[in-house]
């Protein structure tokens, strides 16, 4: 992407950046621009105006100049909060923009670089003061910026590593690997100056970036991620690393050719000036790899599996092995040999006992490493194929992975092929611990999937070397011998879906052999699955299991030509005959193999040019088989006609709807194209009675004439939907498909409305409505289908029509007395409510007043029951005018209040039987205040709806009363406090995302109707605990509940703007990292001498959960025993996903740790002081005792993110313990804290204890 393309495309796309968003782009980057630190963080929550503001700061017209020092201090505050984007497409597009910052910058140095070396060249020729010159071009380089560019690339690598921590956020982690990875590329190009300068006192050199071990540690860690492209980006860049140093260079960005030697980052330099030695960072991989083995084989996990497959490829795959050929060759297929030895033992534990294969014997990632090294030995050509002796190896390592594939299937095809797999259970010997069904399930259907896979990967790779023959025929019969026996017996969708891409590639493959024997392999296996159809015909499972996988995989050799047309004509004749009894009780049913196969042939986009031909024979047999008498045949029909309706229109399923009317014309050809197409649809719609009245179904099964009816109707419609009516036949349809619209099943009515909806364009589309007001309705029925008829007839009319709309707005409200009045059906009262209140919705849009209808619809004498749904509806579309109406009636409410005591008498009015109940429950809502006031008094109601509608209104009420009541009295103060405990609850883990989403919103409306108060009145100790709330809402799992308190809280942060000018500018509403950030600034200066938010603080570094209230004092975990649970290994298959993805502990650790620094040493609470010295001094011990038991390094202790987290709170606690004893007067000892420190660091060099924790403690301790 060219450095400026993503401006000009962001600015000049009206659909990217709206024109009222233009002044916020312009704003945005005067906040990116400005001198003030703090605004780089003010960044706005809209992508459409962050993303271009954030181009044109990095971008200029020039690539070659440096980017200023504002920007750069700037773009430090700012990337952190980029790295955070949950949005997948934003993500990548800051991707791609920050990738174009570090190619802007390696391109500016490479300039200046060059600039500098001719200038430094000239004046050598010119004179004899090399070393003045030299010096002086380096420092005009460091005046103009040089410097800078290469300290913020420095820093923010270091970021980049930070941001590799075990409990970062998903988003964090592959946002980073997919920077440094480009990162680690694009740096080999930038220069690097050897000149010692007076500015740094030291080499340019020295400052670039270093792949250490802290690096290092922190990808082998990610490189057994859950998530897959986690895990796939941390062993590429460690593949960037080894390839780099094995090999001896490594080609850059620009595409040369560079010496590893040469790169500082391949060669970690120490303290003492040492390079780190190639075989020590080796063997932290080879101990990853062992670790990996051994969580493999105790949970049998999928990321484990991957995770070791991926680093024994990265050890022993030939580009890692050694840059001498004859040596990598050997070792590859030495390292592959002993690789198969070891798959070969756990296949035998699987073949002998599964149950204890489940628990010591995974066999998964042996697969996939065979796979991706027989892959990486192709690839790379290892052996020379032209010699007999090599090609017999590598013939015979086919075989045996061949056999292993057949091994695996005998050991699992017991579970598989189960009828009902997922509930299949074994018994286990005596002796052995049991394994749940799933365990066994899961472990059966990845082995197979593993190995079909690796056979898939085998038979691929043969098209490399088609003239050596390394897969011969007999490699390629008993592939697919075993792939065809696997899909012929499997039971399990997942694991047949696997195994069918495998065979599909091996009947590929067959066909475009040159061995004629191998050429007939498919057309043999295609007779052999015709008699699996009728070897089959009583064992009817599931979409028919594997069968139609067969036969498409077996078409996919031959897309078209003779022997496509054959496949189809024996299917035609199996699908289209009729069922036979085999002299007992059950039926042959061959037909349903027949028709789920034909359904996968016509939904496959592949043979679409070839089944063309054969469209109106299977349109008319799949018709036939919805009027069979076998329920079996009639599904399979359904399936295979919704396939064939797909295919009339290409494949695609777009409704007429999405399509404009001149693509909706065009589709209509297709009745020109299938000539017995008008007669099926014809049939569809008229046939229901006749086969309801052939199966004989008794009086009382309604439903299934529903089904019936509904099975013969909605595929007619569908095609009428997608391609209209034709004109011959447009009366025949038309009238038999009304006759559906006053039919007694609501969906087919509500169906038939719609499709009969897109047949009228342009005027006609009021001609019809105008037409059905004024048909009579036979029946209820009959009136609820036109009702919806005319919804979504008036959904297509041009809403810019103001005149047409009147006219059928006077005619719908006529029948109002009809309608409403004296209808006693509340289904077509409510179906009339909403087509009055789709217009006035449209009407409303158009500025149109509403007088008359308005007051006599909604009085509540004149108002019968209707559903609340549509009343919503109806309200929503005039909702000024409703709240002036109630305004008259509810003269008493507070304005504030108007809105929900509105929603609240619409929803008894509708909701009511009867008029005496609906006056009672009117004057109930009259005294809703009283019953919001008292909120947390009473008991909370059991609805969950109810009980979140109440807290969501009491924020309101409690800002309103705090504008009028004094804040120290009782009442008010004891309903803060029941108010702020039910926010509390609200965002209990077990919460519902509704009702958290009830709390914030109730929290967002105490903020913003308080927000025009005295700052120093919105600012008391007694709200407080509110504040905090709302920061923890900025932490939900759930994105909606974030932003809507990202919402509120810029708003916020507005109102109580301490200063003037450039805070008025703040970007509404901000990003949440960014918001987070603010709201604990506002309160670090609003509340910096409460000593409840110093408890709060401390509580939630070391605990890091939130207190109930703040007079609690949370008891501090004991650190010995905590981290010893933490520390317990997790060997259940399926691991617990954390209940908060987004949250990262330790990280916010860190931010309470800098909140309770930021308090005034006045305010510090002695007794907490004393017990957070204690808690820090036992924490550093249990750390000194666990480091001193066990070895650390990848993969280690501090690698399990609960873990991490408590060590990360111990180091805090003890660097916040020694900021404080600066203090004389709170009389912290340090000397306990620094002899700790000091011995887990002796300890922690000698267990490679995890670097950063090493880094941070000697920078500490300052040593």
């Amino acid at each position: 992407m060219a450095a400026g393309s993503f401006q000009v495309a962001s600015i000049n796309n009206p659909s990217i950046v709206p024109e009222a968003g233009l002044r916020e782009i312009a704003k945005g980057i005067r906040q990116l621009s400005t001198r003030d630190e703090d605004s780089a963080v003010r960044i706005s929550q809209n992508s459409q105006i962050r993303a271009p503001a954030f181009s044109l700061v990095i971008n200029s017209s020039s690539s070659r100049d440096f980017l200023t020092e504002n920007t750069l201090r700037s773009l430090r505050h700012a990337l952190p909060l980029y790295h955070a984007e949950v949005n997948p497409r934003f993500r990548q597009e800051n991707v791609a923009m920050i990738k174009n910052l570090i190619s802007r910058i390696a391109t500016s140095l490479n300039s200046s670089n060059v600039f500098s070396t001719v200038s430094t060249t000239h004046r050598l020729s010119s004179s004899d003061e090399a070393p003045s010159s030299t010096a002086t071009a380096t420092s005009s380089l460091e005046g103009h910026g040089y410097g800078q560019q290469q300290d913020f690339l420095a820093w923010y690598f270091g970021f980049l590593k930070q941001e590799l921590s075990p409990t970062a956020s998903y988003q964090r982690h592959v946002v980073s690997l997919q920077i440094l990875e480009f990162f680690l590329s694009s740096v080999l190009n930038v220069p690097r100056h050897c000149t010692e300068t007076k500015s740094h006192g030291r080499k340019h050199e020295d400052r670039c970036c270093e792949f250490d071990d802290e690096l290092l540690i922190s990808l082998l860690d990610l490189a057994t991620d859950p998530f897959d492209d986690v895990r796939d980006l941390a062993t590429s860049i460690l593949s960037i690393y080894y390839k780099a140093t094995w090999s001896g260079e490594v080609s850059s960005l620009c595409g040369k050719s560079v010496k590893a030697q040469t790169l500082p980052f391949l060669a970690p330099e120490q303290k003492d000036g040492t390079k780190t030695p190639l075989s020590l960072s080796k063997a932290i991989v080879s101990k990853a790899l062992y670790r990996t083995i051994s969580n493999m084989q105790s949970t049998g996990r999928a990321d484990y599996a991957d995770g070791f497959a991926r680093l024994y490829h990265l050890i022993h795959g030939p580009h890692c092995i050694s840059h001498i050929e004859s040596a990598r060759d050997k070792g590859s297929l030495l390292a592959f040999e002993d690789l198969i030895s070891e798959l070969e033992r756990c296949v035998a534990v699987a073949q002998a006992n599964l149950h204890l294969a489940v628990q010591a014997a995974s066999l998964h990632g042996y697969l996939i490493a065979a796979r991706y090294l027989f892959f990486q030995i192709n690839q790379y050509g290892l052996t020379d194929l032209s010699d007999a002796g090599q090609l017999h190896v590598r013939r015979r390592l086919s075989d045996r992975l061949l056999e292993i594939s057949s091994q695996v299937w005998q050991a699992v095809k017991v579970i598989l092929c189960a009828d009902a797999p997922e509930g299949h259970e074994m018994d286990s010997k005596d002796g052995e611990a049991e394994v749940d069904a799933k365990d066994l399930l899961s472990y059966c259907w990845r082995a197979l999937k593993e190995s079909s896979t690796l056979m898939h990967s085998m038979i691929a790779s043969a098209k490399r070397t088609p003239s050596l023959h390394v897969f011969q025929h007999v490699h390629y019969q008993k592939s697919g011998e075993l792939a065809f026996q696997q899909l012929a017996e499997l039971r399990h969708r997942g694991a047949f879906s696997t195994v069918s891409q495998t065979f599909a590639e091996c009947c590929l493959r067959c066909a475009q052999s040159d061995n004629s024997e191998t050429q007939a392999l498919p057309k043999e296996w295609y007779q052999k699955t015709l008699s699996c159809i009728q070897q089959h015909a009583s064992a009817l499972t599931r979409r028919s299991a594997g069968l139609p996988a067969m036969i498409t995989s077996i078409l996919n050799a031959y897309p078209e030509g003779d022997f496509f047309d054959t496949v189809m004509r024996d299917l035609q004749g199996i699908a289209d005959s009729a069922p036979v009894k085999d002299g007992g009780a059950s039926v042959q049913l061959p037909q349903v193999h027949a028709f789920n196969c034909l359904k996968d042939i016509f939904t496959e986009s592949k043979f679409g040019d070839s089944v063309e031909p054969h469209m109106s024979i299977f349109l008319e047999i799949a018709v036939r088989g919805l009027e069979s008498d076998q329920w079996a045949i009639r599904n399979c029909g359904l399936m295979l006609l919704k396939a064939l309706i797909s295919r009339l229109n290409d494949g695609t399923n777009t409704r007429s709807s999405e399509l404009s009317s001149s693509l909706r014309r065009l589709t209509s050809y297709v009745y020109k194209k299938y000539q017995n197409l008008p007669d099926i649809v014809l049939r569809l719609l008229t046939s229901v009675a006749a086969v309801e009245k052939r199966d004989h179904l008794p009086e009382g099964t309604v439903p299934n004439a529903d089904v019936l009816r509904a099975q013969h109707v909605f595929p007619a419609l569908e095609i009428i939907e997608k391609s209209g009516i034709p004109k011959q036949y447009n009366m025949e349809i038309w009238q038999a498909a009304w006759t559906h619209l006053e039919g007694p099943v609501w969906s087919i009515r509500e169906k038939t409305a719609k499709a009969l909806s897109y047949l009228p364009v342009g005027e006609d589309i009021q001609h019809e409505m105008e037409r059905c007001l004024h048909c009579p309705w036979p029946s209820q029925n009959a009136l609820h289908g036109q009702h919806l008829y005319l919804r979504f007839l008036f959904a297509r009319m041009e809403k810019n029509a103001i005149e047409p709309i009147r006219r059928i707005f006077t005619q719908v409200v006529g029948r109002f007395p009809n309608m409403v009045t004296l209808n006693c059906c509340p289904i077509t009262r409510s179906s009339y409510t909403a087509l009055v209140a789709d217009i006035l919705s449209a009407m409303t849009y158009q500025g149109t007043a509403l007088e008359r209808p308005f007051t006599e619809v909604t009085d509540s004498s004149n108002f019968p029951s209707v559903s609340g749904t549509s009343c919503k509806i109806f309200l929503t579309a005039h909702w000024e005018s409703f709240t002036m109406y109630l305004s008259r009636k509810i003269p008493t409410k507070p304005e504030f209040a108007l809105e929900d005591a509105a929603k609240s008498r619409c929803k008894l009015l509708v909701d009511s039987p009867d008029m005496q109940t609906r006056q009672e429950r009117l004057a109930s809502v009259d005294a809703s205040q009283s019953i919001f006031m008292n909120y947390g008094t009473q008991d909370i109601p059991k609805d969950p709806e109810h009980s979140n509608h109440r807290l969501r209104q009491t924020g309101k009420f409690l800002a309103d009363w705090s504008m009028t009541t004094a804040q120290e009295q009782v009442p008010f103060t004891e309903r803060m406090e029941c108010w702020a405990r039910a926010l509390r609850l609200a965002q209990d883990k077990n919460a519902d995302v509704s009702t958290r989403q009830a709390a914030i919103d109730s929290l967002a409306e105490y903020l913003r109707w308080t927000r025009n108060q005295p700052t120093e009145k919105k600012m008391t100790p007694r709200v407080l605990k509110l504040y905090v709330l709302l920061y923890d809402f900025l932490l939900d799992d759930d994105e909606d509940v974030r932003n809507t308190g990202a919402t509120a809280t810029s708003e916020f942060l507005i109102s109580t703007a301490s200063k003037g000018g450039d805070d008025a500018e703040v970007l509404i509403p901000l990003m949440v990292p960014a918001t987070r950030h603010k709201l604990l600034d506002l309160l670090k200066y609003h509340y910096h001498s409460a000593p409840s938010l110093w408890i709060e603080a401390v509580q939630r570094v070391i605990a890091g959960r939130p207190s109930p209230c703040f007079s609690h004092r949370s008891t501090f975990p004991l650190p010995r025993a905590l981290l010893q649970e933490l520390k317990k290994d997790d060997t259940a298959l399926f691991a617990e996903e954390r209940q908060n993805l987004y949250i990262d502990e330790a990280q916010e650790a860190g931010v309470w740790q800098e909140v309770m620094l930021s308090i005034d040493r006045s305010a510090i609470d002695s007794t907490m002081l004393a017990e957070l010295a204690r808690w820090a001094a036992e924490g550093l011990d249990a750390l000194i005792e666990v480091a001193e038991e066990e070895d650390d390094g990848p993969l280690g202790w501090t690698s399990k993110p609960d873990v991490f987290t408590f060590g990360v709170r111990v180091l805090l606690a003890a660097q916040a313990l020694l900021r404080l004893s600066e203090d004389d007067r709170l009389g912290v000892d340090t000397d306990g804290l620094f002899l700790r420190l000091g011995r887990l660091v002796e300890v922690g060099v000698r267990s490679s204890l995890r670097p950063a924790w090493l880094r941070s403690i000697r920078e500490t301790v300052g040593n």
